[in-house]
């Protein structure tokens, strides 16, 4: 630590302190040539970054790399400054270095390559200079595997598949050639081919982790569910992380019916501390499914977090009230909105459902008077209380509850399509409802609920055949039994009797209790 190290050490700190990022530049680099201090020449280089001074950045790179040869980011920085200045610049030499450093820290460092080439060059030109690396390498199967990825980004399957070809053939013994070929085959669509390649490959490669995922993967896809299991069960010896392994294990064990197993492997996804939101979710089905709903409940309430989280709650209550606990499962849901007031809409209408089934109209309709009191702007609530009040024909209330929701929000669609169904369907305002489900139609046009509203208003203007085309739109769409009592009662008005109990015993068939269809079929006394 000399007198002029130290001087440029504080002088260039106190200069970066105050802004002056030239100076501290100058300051950085001069402490880094006295030193030969890498960590200077790093500063010095992020300082002319942050100034866009590419050419101070390339002096300051390049003699980082000259103190610290096996810094991996500086190689790629120094590269990516140099090709940025010039594209023909010559740096072949620091990414076979980078080949070296990546291969030390045990990843592919022609990958790594092509993550800094590939921001500044344009993609052929990348790909050349990929070339020229790769050829440097005749030996290393990384640098092929490297330009077949390359190719499957770019979407040259047939180039893609030439290059995995040759990798397997020049390579036969490294297992991921087998890999990227499979995945150039399913980029393709030719799942048969990918699926023959690996039964292939982990006959051969019989504890490669990648390829027995693969293969397992791919059977599932193609619903060969034991099969699968089978490969999964391998996979879980030889995987060091075994969760993921134990997760599909689970699940396809109880897509077997083998719920014992299922419930095994799950406890020993709760026992690694992995995906335990998941586990315990199933874990819950599988003991509901037996009957234990006190087990259930308490494999529900563990389900925290995740894409099962509401379904966990809402079987907690179901439970709860199959128990005839329905004073409890009221109990769990209000301390629930205490205990998560973010989520206080979510299980105020989990409460509602609950006293649908349980309790009485009145009863509903003052919670949800509660509950808006609470949050009067909460559209979730707002539309939920206005489709209730319109299965007790109170279209004032769901009136004033939609509109506020459109208020709220011009382009809630269904908002705008239950409004403009249920006055088509309980009053004589037709022209408001074609309004109305003409706005959601043109937010949503594929919407097969839309679509059926749309058919129904017209019925109800007189206009037969455009109400037809709409339903039969709907019906091609959802061939649900709204839909179809909808469908079948407009053909039976215009004399198509026929196409009409058609169209009503293909949902009897599936559904013979259909209330929708049965409702239509004895007002027209059929």
């Amino acid at each position: 630590m000399t007198e002029d190290i130290i001087f440029n050490l504080l002088a260039g700190e106190v200069a970066a302190q105050r802004g002056a990022l030239s100076e501290a530049y100058t300051h950085q680099l001069q402490v880094a040539q006295l030193a030969g201090d890498a960590k200077s020449a790093e500063r010095a280089t992020r300082l002319a970054l942050h100034m866009d001074r590419d050419d101070l950045a390339v002096k300051a790179a390049t003699l980082w790399v000259e103190l610290a040869p096996d810094d991996l980011t500086a190689r790629q920085l120094v590269v990516v400054l140099m090709l940025r200045h010039d594209v023909n610049a010559s740096v072949l030499e620091h990414l076979k270095a980078i080949v070296h450093i990546s291969e030390d820290k045990d990843e592919n460092g022609f990958l790594n390559v092509m993550a800094a080439i590939n921001r500044e060059l344009k993609r052929e030109t990348a790909l050349d200079l990929m070339r020229k690396l790769v050829g440097a390498f005749p030996d290393d199967p990384r640098g092929g595997y490297a330009l077949a990825i390359a190719a499957m980004v770019d979407k040259d399957y047939a180039e893609a598949e030439k290059l995995a070809n040759t990798l397997v053939a020049t390579h036969p013994d490294w297992p991921k050639g087998y890999l990227v070929l499979s995945r150039v085959y399913l980029a393709q669509g030719n799942k048969p081919r990918a699926r023959a390649l690996l039964a292939e490959a982990v006959g051969r490669f019989v504890d490669d982790p990648l390829l027995l995922s693969a293969y397992a993967r791919i059977l599932v896809d193609a619903k060969e569910l034991q099969l699968a299991y089978d490969q999964f069960l391998k996979l879980e010896k030889v995987e060091k992380d075994a969760a993921a392994a134990s997760y599909w294990l689970g699940l396809i064990a109880l897509e077997l019916k083998k719920d014992e197993a299922a419930k095994g492997h799950f406890m020993h996804l709760i026992e690694l501390d992995k995906r335990t939101d998941v586990a315990a979710y199933y874990l819950g089905r599988i003991a509901e499914s037996k009957g234990e709903s006190k087990q259930a409940i308490r494999w529900y309430q563990r389900v925290e977090n995740g894409e099962f989280s509401d379904e966990a709650q809402a079987r907690i209550v179901r439970l709860m009230a199959s128990d005839g606990e329905i004073r409890e499962a009221l109990d769990w849901l209000q301390r629930k909105r205490i205990q998560y007031p973010d989520q206080a809409a979510r299980f105020y209408l989990m409460e509602v459902e609950l006293l649908r089934e349980h309790g009485t109209p009145e009863q509903v309709m003052g919670l949800f008077d509660t509950a808006i009191s609470a949050m009067p702007n909460n559209n979730d609530l707002l539309y939920a209380r206005g489709l209730y009040a319109a299965t007790q024909k109170r279209v004032d209330i769901l009136e004033r509850d939609l509109l506020q929701v459109i208020a709220n929000d011009p382009k809630h669609a269904d908002a705008l399509n239950a409004l403009g169904y249920t006055l088509a369907d309980q009053t004589n305002r037709h022209q408001e409802a074609l309004d109305y489900i003409q706005r959601a139609l043109a937010l949503k046009p594929d919407s097969a609920a839309i679509l059926d509203s749309m058919g129904w208003v017209m019925f109800r203007l007189g206009r037969y055949q455009e109400a037809i085309g709409y339903l039969r739109q709907a019906f091609e769409k959802l061939p649900d039994p709204e839909i179809a009592a909808h469908l079948g009662e407009v053909l039976w008005v215009t004399g198509e009797q026929q196409q009409a109990r058609k169209v009503w015993q293909g949902i009897l068939d599936k559904s013979p209790q259909s209330e929708y269809v049965l409702e239509v079929m004895r007002r027209l006394k059929i």
